[in-house]
């Protein structure tokens, strides 16, 4: 069997355990909207990674420049930075310069995802295949923001970003790897991939629980 679709078949299993998990619980009435959204995030892991393992079985490539797989990322780091931009993060920054150098290490989180696409670039990718790479770069580079930033950020009272830290390094380390992945395929470097595959299977596994546990304690 191909070592491809083995590792989307691991990944895919081991996001839809965690999002059975996180539904069960989550997608029921009167629950925080910020689990359920990282729920959902998790869901299109899934989807997408499944998407690509029939893509796989058929008989079809999951590295040429566009395949709906792809969304799968996209909208799972769509829903990260849904759920930390606006309110949430709102919580402990009121905009004003006391808070500026953590708006500074949540746009070093960011650049470390531009310096790994740069990384990426260098690779013989066709130019269609970089540019559908950009964009999910950019999502990612977006959700990394918020990620990095309330890792380290002064919390408010009850520490409702400080129950979350573990989640958002795990969903900050994700876009790591996800980038990671990237440039493995690019330049088709199987043990790295391989390497990569395996901590996406973990992180993605423990993305809910984490999110979870930190949610518990704001009701402590």
């Amino acid at each position: 069997m191909d070592h491809l679709l083995v590792l989307n078949v691991a990944m895919t299993l081991c996001a839809a355990v965690s999002f059975i998990c996180g539904a069960i619980k989550y997608f029921k009435p009167r629950k925080p909207l910020y689990a359920t959204m990282i729920v959902c995030g998790v869901g299109c892991i899934m989807f997408g990674r499944s998407y690509q393992c029939v893509r796989l079985l058929t008989g079809y490539p999951v590295t040429e420049d566009f395949q709906v797989g792809i969304l799968g990322i996209v909208g799972a780091f769509s829903f990260f930075l849904s759920a930390n931009y606006g309110q949430m993060d709102s919580l402990v920054d009121d905009g004003s310069k006391a808070f500026g150098k953590y708006r500074v290490v949540g746009w070093l989180g960011t650049l470390l995802i531009g310096v790994l696409y740069v990384i990426f670039l260098r690779s013989e990718v066709s130019a269609g295949g970089k540019f559908v790479c950009g964009i999910v770069t950019t999502i990612i580079g977006l959700a990394c923001y918020f990620h990095s930033k309330h890792l380290l950020i002064y919390d408010v009272d009850y520490g409702v970003i400080r129950c979350l830290r573990y989640y958002n390094a795990l969903a900050f380390l994700y876009g790591i790897l996800c980038m990671g992945e990237m440039i493995a395929l690019g330049y088709q470097k199987d043990v790295l991939l391989i390497a990569v595959s395996i901590f996406m299977c973990a992180v993605s596994a423990l993305i809910i629980p984490a999110m979870d546990r930190g949610v518990q304690k704001w009701k402590t």
